[in-house]
């Protein structure tokens, strides 16, 4: 059974006000968030420095890898963005095409209001079998009685804008759901980072692009974050 435990790193993050990015003439007048016009958060990179399999003879020490994201905000109150991805013939120093958009919000009529929370999870598995099909574990996650009563629950806390340890909590759970859908085989995460994205203390204003690295040994996992203001930005150009 995949313990996501092993190699766990959990951060949050607020939007915060720095002098470094915005003019000091903007700094007396902050909007608040409901002012923004989008937002787009990205998986911008996954390095593998150390795929934990060592070269024996003739084999090069190449391993098969899982990436899976779990995604959840509080204008998704229902909806959690899962994704699961194989790769095989993983080397060391090898760099995963994994860049792509995660969560993505505009402001439109139909979409007025953007998130206060946005909740990411991710994990770098190492298997130890023959990569399933990923899409079919996918679907039965999404079927599974657990897996639904757990994505209930999510809503309810990012109504109720409970704490975000609680949030993790149950998005490991539903982590362990697909993990167990995997089978009982020895796959092991090389590295899962839990990061939370809210509008607390700093309203979502720190615009433009803010890059979110990190690492252990085995593995560098990259989160990207844009912030979209249409009239502040106009403001600070002209």
């Amino acid at each position: 059974m995949l313990n996501f435990q092993e190699n766990f790193y959990t951060e949050s993050f607020s939007f915060k006000e720095t002098k470094e990015l915005r003019p000091l003439a903007f700094l007396s007048d902050i909007p608040t968030s409901k002012q923004i016009s989008g937002i787009e958060l990205r998986l911008s990179r996954v390095h593998i420095k150390d795929n934990k399999t060592a070269p024996v003879g003739p084999f090069p020490g190449l391993a098969k890898v899982y990436m899976l994201n779990i995604i959840i905000s509080d204008i998704q109150q229902s909806d959690v963005e899962l994704s699961l991805n194989g790769f095989e013939k993983v080397d060391d120093n090898q760099t995963l095409a994994v860049d792509r958009t995660v969560f993505y919000w505009k402001k439109t009529n139909e979409t007025p209001k953007p998130p206060s929370q946005i909740h990411i999870m991710s994990s770098i598995i190492k298997s130890k079998k023959a990569l399933r099909d990923a899409a079919k574990v996918m679907a039965a996650a999404k079927d599974d009685p657990q897996y639904k009563k757990l994505t209930t629950d999510l809503a309810g806390l990012l109504k109720s804008a409970s704490a975000v340890t609680n949030i993790s909590g149950i998005i490991l759970e539903l982590a362990s759901v697909v993990g167990s859908l995997l089978g009982n085989v020895e796959d092991k995460p090389l590295l899962t980072r839990f990061q939370s994205f809210t509008d607390i203390a700093g309203n979502f204003n720190q615009l433009g692009k803010t890059d979110h690295p990190f690492g252990n040994k085995y593995a560098n996992l990259d989160y990207a974050i844009y912030i979209r203001d249409k009239d502040r930005e106009e403001a600070v150009g002209g």
